[in-house]
């Protein structure tokens, strides 16, 4: 999905034309385009940070039983698994490093934060999220700013019941057994 449809359908959602696609903006069209660009990179970031984390894996080579956390290829969030010989391998985590008694090569698997901001011709290519809750969390998150707390409180709602499915979406539930008495 691009950015565009997510703004566009911010557009909708507010009750204004769209005109995500018109060649001459007024300053206010401008303006406003602007304030919700800056409000999407805000509702992204929560979303990837505490509901659907993007994960990556790194190989790394452990010396003096750390690593640096500026080794590996992305910005950490947090370390998720640590494996070293096809063994699961306990760590601590530190602000700058991750330390384990490994000596040598590993791979961690971890959450990361993306480099860069979203811009207007960006795509988002997480097929977890659709434009629906990327515009609900963009809304609340504008109207939060702009201290329109009704409006907020509505579009952050919708956005969590709608990050409440696709957070659990495909993943099986395990029901403790218990017994039944009649």
């Amino acid at each position: 999905m691009t950015v565009k449809k997510v703004l566009s359908e911010c557009l909708l959602k507010m009750g204004e034309k769209d005109f995500v696609l018109k060649e001459n903006l007024s300053e206010r069209e401008s303006g406003l385009l602007t304030d919700i660009l800056a409000a999407l990179n805000v509702a992204y970031r929560e979303i990837v940070c505490e509901y659907l984390p993007l994960v990556q894996r790194d190989r790394v080579f452990f010396t003096n039983g750390h690593i640096d956390a500026s080794e590996l290829s992305r910005r950490i969030l947090y370390p998720i698994r640590l494996t070293a010989d096809g063994q699961t391998q306990s760590f601590k985590v530190y602000p700058n490093r991750i330390e384990a008694d490994i000596y040598g090569k590993a791979e961690i698997e971890y959450a990361y934060v993306p480099d860069t901001e979203l811009v207007f011709g960006s795509n988002i290519n997480d097929m977890r999220l659709t434009v629906s809750v990327l515009s609900d969390a963009t809304l609340a998150q504008y109207y939060f700013a702009n201290k329109v707390f009704d409006l907020a409180k509505s579009f952050d709602t919708s956005f969590r019941a709608k990050i409440g499915i696709q957070k659990n979406k495909g993943k099986s539930l395990l029901l403790k057994q218990r017994r039944w008495w009649s």
